[in-house]
């Protein structure tokens, strides 16, 4: 369900006029930037007479870049906030480095409640 919303949402999506490729946990492409999101955590269930009435879903955006993510980073947080997430910083990553493959790095937590009986 969130899957399909996510793919909606960052259809092609692009920061300064580059594309960057929006995947659901793996890419295995060759472009400079990319995103790869997945599902961490259902959480914060409430219930009513016997029967889950909703919850709030966390994913995952982790940004890759082999240069500056930060255009990157600053337009995945509005589009997912104009979608009705909201941004988690304190599930969100430090800025990192991997000096192997020359690859910044960035994850973004965001959250969604989600309704199940209404």
């Amino acid at each position: 369900m969130m899957n399909a919303e996510i793919e909606t949402i960052f259809s092609g999506f692009a920061v300064d006029d580059v594309a960057i490729p929006v995947a659901f946990m793996f890419y295995d492409g060759d472009d400079d930037a990319w995103i790869v999101y997945s599902n961490v955590d259902n959480y914060h269930s409430y219930a009513g007479d016997d029967e889950l009435l909703g919850y709030v879903t966390y994913y995952d955006f982790e940004i890759y870049a082999k240069g500056n993510y930060f255009n990157i980073m600053q337009a995945v947080k509005a589009k997912l906030i104009e979608n009705g997430w909201t941004f988690v910083p304190t599930y969100s990553s430090a800025d990192q480095y991997n000096r192997d493959t020359r690859v910044y790095s960035k994850t973004l937590c965001f959250a969604k409640p989600i309704q199940t009986n209404l």
